[in-house]
């Protein structure tokens, strides 16, 4: 069923409770977040077309707050507008809250000594850098596709890695070269891949399944 053809609050049910499963169960933070809901938005239900929250992810790092709850609430109010934003951002911090809580409640009681403890600490942050790796290889796929894409991506890690350029510098220098690349000098753009359409943007003023 697409976007259109999805009533808006069975919407609203399936934005709550796809964002509460995957903060729940999904363990890496943001970039494992991106990774499960281009797998549930896009692929499963295709709700957003291919890419595009990976597209998005340099500017959803950019604005302040978590990147889970950034990118829920891009998620929640391209599917359903400022009520779905709000309440996939309420999903995807539930979870959180509730088992921080516990633990907060209950730290005096944990065996942080305990070997097997530590080591499952130890495989969840390998496991993090696999999934990190992964994200990295994603947007690499999407978005360095010629020499200048390719120049600049190697300058703007040799300017983090040397220089210690802070990365919202970065990012505005970025933002900066692709209007001057893409208006001022009248280059042709990369062609998007391959299957990425757009998917339906949902009704204006729909407010129910009617």
């Amino acid at each position: 069923m697409t976007l259109n053809e999805t009533p808006y609050r069975r919407r609203l049910w399936i934005l709550f409770r796809e964002f509460f499963c995957i903060a729940l169960f999904v363990v890496g933070g943001g970039f494992a977040i991106l990774l499960v809901a281009e797998q549930v938005f896009v692929r499963k239900r295709q709700w957003l077309r291919a890419g595009e929250l990976t597209d998005m992810l340099a500017l959803i790092q950019t604005v302040p707050g978590l990147t889970a709850g950034n990118i829920a609430i891009y998620v929640g109010h391209r599917v359903a507008g400022f009520p779905g934003a709000l309440l996939a951002l309420f999903a995807v911090a539930l979870p959180s809250f509730i088992v921080i809580t516990l633990v907060a409640v209950g730290f005096d009681f944990l065996p942080m000594d305990n070997v097997l403890f530590r080591g499952a600490f130890i495989g969840v942050r390998t496991a993090m850098a696999g999934l990190t790796l992964v994200v990295i290889f994603q947007i690499w796929r999407g978005s360095v596709r010629n020499k200048t894409q390719l120049t600049l991506c190697v300058l703007g890690t040799l300017a983090v890695l040397f220089f210690h350029l802070n990365p919202g510098w970065l990012i505005l220098a970025g933002l900066l070269f692709g209007v001057i690349y893409g208006t001022g000098l009248r280059l042709p753009l990369p062609e998007p891949e391959d299957g990425a359409e757009m998917a339906g943007a949902p009704p204006r003023g729909e407010r129910d399944g009617g």
